[in-house]
């Protein structure tokens, strides 16, 4: 299987700012602790997503679960408390591997397996295809853009909750 990303870059802006990472293998991206995301040098900056020198992929998965924490963050840099909001890495990318077939890649900065479902993220199959297919794309336009609580920690918290009773 071959998975081809094409080249990603922060804008020029960014890349010619003092905001960028000046080298290594965040080059050109805003330097940020890969954690709380606030800048590495200017505190009262925080980045996320396609700009942030986070080392993950560049996803809308990413950045669902990269905007709450830096949200808890930046109220907290504001009211002069301690940050406590911490990004774990996850992302997810919906692979394609034929016809009816899709491998669920969910994981951390550690690239271990983190999937929102009871199953091994591991495999391709054809339920997962049926939520790229059919799922994703309504909750994408009807629930990322709108900021609403990601699905998965509401299906864990039931599958928790039921597994205790």
């Amino acid at each position: 299987m071959i998975h081809v990303t094409p080249p990603m870059s922060a804008p020029n802006f960014i890349k010619t700012s003092k905001l960028a990472v000046a080298e290594g293998a965040g080059k050109g991206w805003v330097d940020v602790n890969k954690e709380t995301l606030q800048h590495n040098i200017y505190p009262n900056v925080f980045s996320l997503g396609d700009a942030s020198s986070l080392p993950t992929s560049k996803t809308a998965a990413a950045i669902r679960r990269q905007a709450p924490v830096l949200v808890e963050n930046l109220l907290a840099l504001i009211n002069s408390s301690s940050l406590t909001g911490s990004y774990n890495g996850y992302t997810c990318c919906p692979l394609i591997t034929g016809y009816g077939k899709v491998i669920m890649a969910e994981f951390d900065y550690t690239n271990q397996p983190m999937s929102t479902f009871p199953i091994d993220p591991r495999e391709e199959r054809y339920s997962m295809w049926l939520v790229k297919r059919h799922i994703l794309p309504w909750v994408y336009w009807n629930r990322m853009l709108k900021g609403k609580r990601f699905e998965g920690d509401t299906l864990k918290l039931k599958g928790w909750k039921q597994a205790q009773s």
